[in-house]
C-alpha cells in the first residue's frame, strides 16, 4: 500500500506514535518522494492503533467533563442545601417571633361626617370611616397565612381593594392584587371575621369603608367602632357643620387616656386622636350648638380649666357655670330622675379621720336624660374636702352652708359640673374628706356623712377601719344598720388594705353615726435579733485570728453595734449580704474597742421597702495580739458582745496542738474533738444578682460563683474576705438564748508532763494514752 505523505511533519507524527515501524532513515528518506510503501498487515495495524487512540482520548475528555459537571452539581447540592438550612433557621426564628407569620405595621383609619351634604353617598347620621391596614407576610411557607381584618358581625364594611409590594427592601411601589382571580391571595370570611389568606410574603395594603351612625342624644352626639382586631396608630375625623350657624365643640374620645387634638376650618372641624396601644375602640362625642347660643364655659378640649376650683361662679338652670348675662342653652326641660349610690371608708388615723367617698348617679337608663351636674352636702363638724376627681369633671365649687337651726353643725355644699359632651346617664365621683379629732385619751367621733340634692333615692354602706393605736367601737348610731365585711360591696373592700373594724348599710342619707375612739400609748419594740451567730478563733503563737458570721432579722437598723472586741484588734473586713461593707469607729457608746457595721446593704430590692422584717447575714474578720505562749499561762477567748437578743450562740476555738488547756467562762461544759455542732454553722445571704448575659440553656458551674466581674465590683469597696486556715485542735462551745451580758471564755495552757515524770505505771500508762491522741506523733 501506498501512502503520499505531503511533509516531513506528518511522517515524524506517526513515527512518534508507533504507528509505522519503518526506521526514521527511511522514511526521511522516502518523505522527498511523498510516498512510503507499506505491506497490507502494518496498514491495518496502523488503522486500528490510530482509532483506539483517538476513543481512549475521547473517553479521557468526556470523563474529565463528567467529573467537572458532578463536582459542579455537588457544590449547587451542598449551597441549595445551606440556604435551605438558613430559610429554615429563619423561619424557626420568625415564628418564635411572630407565632402567626404576620406583622401589622400600621393601622389608620380617616372619618368623614357630614350630614348637610346630600351627595354624601350615605344618609345623614352616618359616618363612613376609611381604614387602611399595612401588615409584612414574614416567610412564604407550604400552610396558608390568615390575616384577620375586620369583625363582621360588628362592622359593616365594603369596597375591599388589597396592594402588595414583592420585595420589601426594594423600591417596587404596591401592586394592586385581583383577589377573585389571584389563586394565592384570596378574601375569605371566617368564623365571623373577614380574612386575608396568602402563600406569598411581601408587604400587603388592605383598605376598606366602615360604616357607623351617629347616635344623638339631645344635643349630644356620639359615635365610634368597637371590636377592633389591632390598635389604631392614626385616627382623624372631620365633621361637617350641619348649618351655617351651627358648631361642633366640647369633644371627648374614649378611651380617657388618649390625646386629642382639634382644628376648626371654615365648613368643618378637623379632629385627630392619638389611641393607647392597648385600644380595641374609640367613641368620640361632641356638642352642636348655634351661634345665638351663649358660651358654656366647658374649658379646653384636653380638659384643663383656668378657673379656680373653690372660685365662685354663676350657676345656669343645669347647674353648670355659664357667663353672667347669658341665658341657658335650649334643652329639654323635663328634669331627670336620678339615683345615688354611696360607698364610704372611714379610716380613723394620727388625729384626723380620713374618708374616701364614692358616689355613683345614675338616671336608671343607658339612653335617659344625661346629667349635666350635680350637688352634695357634706355634714360634720369640722369635716373639709380635700379633692374630688371624676371622669369628665369640668369644675367644682364648695360653698359653707348656715344650719337652719343652732343645734345643727355647718355643712359644705359641693356643686360639680361635667363636660357636655361627657354627660351620660351615670357618673362616678370619689370624694376625700378630712376631719380632725381630739386628741385626748378617749373621746367621741361623729362620722360626716354625704346627703344628694334632687335625687330620688340614696341609698350607700358605710365601712371603718384604722391606722392608728386606737380602739373603736360604736358609740351612737341613727338609721344605720349593722352588717358583716362580707355584705360591703367590692369597692370598699377591695380598696383598703386594712381589717374592716365596722360596717353599716343604710337606706336614708339622714343618719348618724358616733364612735368611741380610745388611744394607746405606743411602746417601743424590739428592732432587731440575731438568729444565729458563730465565732471562730484561730490561735497562734503570738497573733490570733477572729471571725464572726451571724443571721439577724432587722426593720429599720440601720447599723449593728460590736462591742468589747480585743484592744488589738486590726485589718477588719467586713461583708453584708455577701457585698464588701466598710465598717466604721462608734465614738459615742463609751467603749473604745467597737465598731458599727452598716446593714443597708446588698438587701433584696423586692423586700427592702415593705416594711416587713429583712434577713440580713453579716460576716466580720479581724486580727488579734497576745503575748507569746509559755510554759503556761491564761488567754482570754471572749467572744464580741452585741446588744441584741442572741437565740443561738457557737464558739469554735483551735489551739496550737503542743500544749494542755482547761477552759473557764459561761459556756459550762466544752465539746472537745467534736466537728459536729448541734446547730449548724450559718449561711451567708447573697440577694445581688448577676449582670452577665448567657445562652438559655448555659450550664453554671462553681466558676460562676466568683466572675472577673464580680472580683472588680469586690476590689472597688476596698475590701477582701479573709479565709481562717485549719490547723491544731478544735474545741467547740455553744450557748442558747444570749440576752444581755458578756460571755467569758478563757483557756489556761501548760506544757505535758514528761512520761518519765510519773512514777505510778497505772497512770504512766494512762497519760501515754491520753498524749498519744492529743499530740502528733
Amino acid at each position: 500500500i501506498r501512502i503520499k505523505i505531503s511533509d516531513e511533519e506528518t511522517l515524524a507524527q506517526l513515527h512518534l506514535i508507533g504507528m509505522c515501524h519503518t526506521p526514521w532513515s527511511v522514511l526521511g528518506a522516502a518523505a522527498n518522494q511523498s510516498e512510503v510503501r507499506l505491506s497490507l498487515s502494518e496498514y491495518d495495524e496502523i488503522f486500528t492503533s490510530a482509532n483506539l487512540k483517538d476513543a481512549e482520548r475521547r473517553l479521557q475528555d468526556q470523563q474529565k467533563i463528567q467529573k467537572r459537571e458532578h463536582e459542579q452539581k455537588l457544590a449547587d447540592l451542598a449551597n441549595e442545601v445551606e440556604k435551605i438550612q438558613a430559610s429554615r433557621l429563619e423561619q424557626e426564628s420568625s415564628r418564635k417571633m411572630f407565632p402567626d407569620n404576620f406583622q401589622v405595621l400600621r393601622h389608620t383609619c380617616f372619618g368623614s361626617y357630614n350630614s348637610s351634604s346630600p351627595d354624601a353617598g350615605v344618609e345623614s347620621d352616618v359616618v363612613s370611616f376609611e381604614l387602611e391596614l399595612i401588615f409584612r407576610v414574614m416567610s412564604p411557607t407550604s400552610e396558608w397565612t390568615t390575616i384577620p381584618l375586620v369583625n363582621t358581625s360588628a362592622t359593616v364594611a365594603k369596597n375591599w381593594q388589597v396592594l402588595r409590594q414583592e420585595e420589601v427592601d426594594g423600591d417596587k411601589d404596591f401592586q394592586v392584587v385581583d383577589t377573585v382571580s389571584s389563586p394565592h391571595i384570596l378574601l375569605l370570611q371566617r368564623d365571623g371575621q373577614q380574612v386575608l389568606a396568602t402563600n406569598k410574603n411581601g408587604l400587603f395594603k388592605v383598605s376598606f369603608n366602615a360604616y357607623t351612625r351617629v347616635a344623638k342624644t339631645r344635643h349630644v352626639n356620639k359615635m365610634g367602632l368597637s371590636s377592633l382586631l389591632y390598635p389604631l396608630s392614626e385616627l382623624s375625623v372631620r365633621i361637617a357643620k350641619t348649618s351655617p350657624r351651627s358648631n361642633a365643640r366640647d369633644f371627648s374620645v374614649q378611651p380617657p387616656s388618649s390625646v386629642l387634638y382639634v382644628q376648626p376650618e371654615q365648613n368643618s372641624t378637623y379632629l385627630q386622636a392619638t389611641l393607647p396601644l392597648t385600644a380595641d375602640n374609640f367613641q368620640l362625642r361632641w356638642v352642636d350648638v348655634n351661634d345665638e347660643q351663649p358660651d358654656v364655659e366647658c374649658g379646653d378640649y384636653d380638659g384643663h380649666h383656668d378657673t379656680p376650683a373653690n372660685a365662685t361662679k354663676p350657676i345656669n338652670d343645669w347647674g353648670m357655670p355659664r357667663r353672667s348675662g347669658s341665658k341657658p342653652m335650649d334643652l329639654d326641660a323635663a328634669t331627670p330622675q336620678v339615683i345615688a349610690t354611696h360607698e364610704v371608708m372611714h379610716t380613723v388615723g394620727e388625729g384626723v379621720l380620713r374618708s374616701v367617698h364614692t358616689l355613683e348617679f345614675f338616671t336608671g337608663s343607658s339612653e335617659g336624660s344625661p346629667l349635666h351636674a350635680v350637688q352634695f352636702l357634706i355634714h360634720g363638724k369640722g369635716a373639709r374636702v380635700a379633692s374630688v376627681v371624676g371622669h369628665a369633671l369640668q369644675s367644682w365649687t364648695s360653698e359653707v352652708v348656715q344650719p337652719n337651726s343652732t343645734a345643727d353643725s355647718s355643712s359644705t355644699l359641693v356643686k360639680t359640673a361635667f363636660k357636655t359632651s361627657q354627660q351620660s346617664s351615670s357618673i362616678v365621683l370619689q370624694v376625700h374628706t378630712e376631719t380632725d379629732r381630739d386628741e385626748s385619751t378617749q373621746a367621741h367621733v361623729e362620722l360626716p356623712r354625704i346627703e344628694c340634692q334632687n335625687v330620688l333615692r340614696q341609698t350607700g354602706h358605710v365601712g371603718v377601719t384604722k391606722d392608728a393605736n386606737v380602739e373603736i367601737h360604736e358609740h351612737q348610731t341613727t338609721g344605720l344598720s349593722p352588717v358583716t365585711s362580707s355584705d360591703l360591696s367590692s369597692k370598699l373592700r377591695l380598696n383598703v388594705d386594712r381589717p374592716i373594724v365596722l360596717s353599716y348599710k343604710y337606706l336614708n342619707p339622714d343618719n348618724k353615726a358616733v364612735l368611741s375612739v380610745t388611744e394607746h400609748k405606743e411602746m417601743e419594740t424590739l428592732d432587731a435579733t440575731i438568729d444565729r451567730l458563730h465565732h471562730k478563733v484561730v490561735v497562734t503563737e503570738t497573733h490570733a485570728v477572729h471571725s464572726l458570721i451571724l443571721t439577724l432579722q432587722s426593720t429599720k437598723l440601720q447599723y449593728l453595734p460590736i462591742f468589747h472586741l480585743p484592744p488589738s484588734a486590726s485589718k477588719y473586713t467586713c461583708l453584708v449580704n455577701s457585698v464588701p461593707a466598710k465598717p466604721v469607729k462608734a465614738e459615742n457608746n463609751g467603749d473604745e474597742n467597737s465598731i458599727l457595721v452598716p446593714l443597708l446593704v446588698g438587701l433584696n430590692p423586692e423586700t427592702a421597702n415593705q416594711g416587713s422584717s429583712l434577713l440580713t447575714s453579716v460576716e466580720v474578720t479581724y486580727f488579734s495580739k497576745h503575748e507569746t505562749f509559755g510554759e503556761n499561762g491564761t488567754l482570754s477567748l471572749d467572744p464580741p458582745q452585741f446588744d441584741l437578743p442572741v437565740s443561738i450562740l457557737t464558739s469554735h476555738v483551735s489551739l496550737p496542738s503542743d500544749r494542755m488547756y482547761n477552759f473557764t467562762g459561761h459556756y459550762g461544759k466544752q465539746r472537745v474533738m467534736d466537728k459536729t455542732l448541734l446547730y449548724p454553722i450559718p449561711e451567708a445571704f447573697k440577694y445581688a444578682k448577676g449582670k452577665r448575659v448567657v445562652e438559655e440553656d448555659y450550664d453554671f458551674t462553681v466558676l460562676d460563683d466568683m466572675f472577673p466581674e464580680d472580683r472588680e465590683e469586690q476590689g472597688k469597696f476596698g475590701a477582701v474576705k479573709i479565709v481562717t486556715p485549719k490547723a491544731g485542735r478544735n474545741y467547740y462551745f455553744q450557748q442558747t438564748l444570749v440576752l444581755e451580758g458578756r460571755l467569758e471564755l478563757n483557756v489556761t495552757y501548760s506544757v505535758p508532763p514528761p512520761l518519765n515524770s510519773v512514777s505510778d505505771p497505772k497512770k504512766k500508762s494512762l497519760l501515754s494514752r491520753i498524749l498519744s491522741k492529743i499530740l502528733p506523733s
